[in-house]
């Protein structure tokens, strides 16, 4: 298939498909609409699955938004690089984004990942900097300047308080 619409549906009791999405996603042009329905106790998109394995290559997926598509930027960073992957098309209605005509936005978004995945290398490497700074450097001991000096030394010059 060419175009293939997919949304995510909030945990809402009783709401099982959104209509107004799913009709959006029709009159685009998509042959067929699939969903997942969010789950507070993790991530299961078995619709999202179904969608991409219905696009051939070169296909397109439309998504109403991109909270439609993900709910976490890591989550939205990895169906992109995914897509991409694939050489698959990305339509997202709100922001108005079209990969078939913007070709650099998935250059854009290898760079946010690139991004995301240095993050952790990153916060490592300035918690490190950071415990350096604050460590306290060894003390070294060293005798005062007069430390040589025993009393012997005041009382045969003369200079001692009697």
């Amino acid at each position: 298939m060419n175009l293939v619409g997919y949304y995510r549906l909030p945990p809402v009791r009783g709401v099982f498909f959104s209509p107004a999405q799913e009709e959006r996603l029709l009159f685009l042009g998509c042959q067929e609409v699939f969903s997942d329905r969010c789950l507070a106790g993790g991530v299961v998109r078995p619709g999202l699955e179904r969608a991409l394995a219905a696009l051939e290559p070169g296909g397109t997926l439309a998504v109403p938004s991109f909270h439609a598509l993900a709910g976490a930027m890591v989550d939205l960073l990895d169906i992109v690089l995914r897509l991409k992957a694939r050489d698959l098309h990305l339509i997202v209605l709100q922001p108005a984004i079209d990969t078939r005509t913007a070709p650099g936005f998935f250059g854009a978004w290898q760079t946010l990942a690139t991004f995301n995945g240095e993050r952790g290398m990153v916060r490592t490497a300035e918690a490190s900097m950071v415990a350096k700074r604050f460590q306290r450097p060894r003390a070294q001991v060293e005798a005062p300047a007069d430390a040589g000096a025993s009393s012997e030394d005041f009382t045969s010059s003369g200079d001692s308080p009697s």
